[in-house]
């Protein structure tokens, strides 16, 4: 049966998308959850005009995204932490306060899902992938010292 998407949902689509899905996952959970309804002809027409307004935010969002990877390219980020004896960090870097110290250096809030890292428990100077959408990502150096 076809349905069309009011929300993402993983695995199956995006909003607005107009998808083949089983009788009964739509009834027992995409209807009862109010994340899909089923596309008859008049639904179809409104999903087509939602869908090009759909199409012109995303691109406005991605260009958006491209002016903030422009801010972000070729930036350092210094932050201060406690170590062991043995130079490992107490606890690690938290994307949060790779967030913090992007917001207080740039003035650009970044949200912490965009950051892509391995966790950080080392002193020293670590590459952090910053992927805010697709074509539009930034590597930022993080250099973790010693706090005196």
């Amino acid at each position: 049966m076809k349905v069309l998407l009011n929300k993402d949902v993983k695995k199956l689509g995006y909003r607005g998308d107009i998808v083949n899905v089983k009788t009964g996952y739509f009834t027992n959970f995409l209807l009862s959850e109010g994340l899909a309804i089923m596309a008859d002809a008049s639904v179809l027409k409104v999903q087509e005009s939602r869908k090009a307004k759909l199409i012109m935010k995303k691109e406005q969002l991605v260009e958006n995204a491209k002016e903030v990877v422009k801010k972000l390219k070729g930036i350092v980020i210094n932050i201060s932490k406690k170590i062991t004896s043995k130079g490992k960090l107490y606890g690690g870097l938290s994307v949060d306060e790779i967030v913090d110290a992007v917001l207080a250096q740039t003035n650009v809030k970044l949200e912490p899902s965009y950051i892509k890292s391995e966790p950080i428990k080392e002193v020293g100077e670590h590459d952090v992938l910053v992927h805010i959408a697709e074509g539009a990502e930034a590597t930022i150096k993080v250099i973790v010292e010693e706090k005196k």
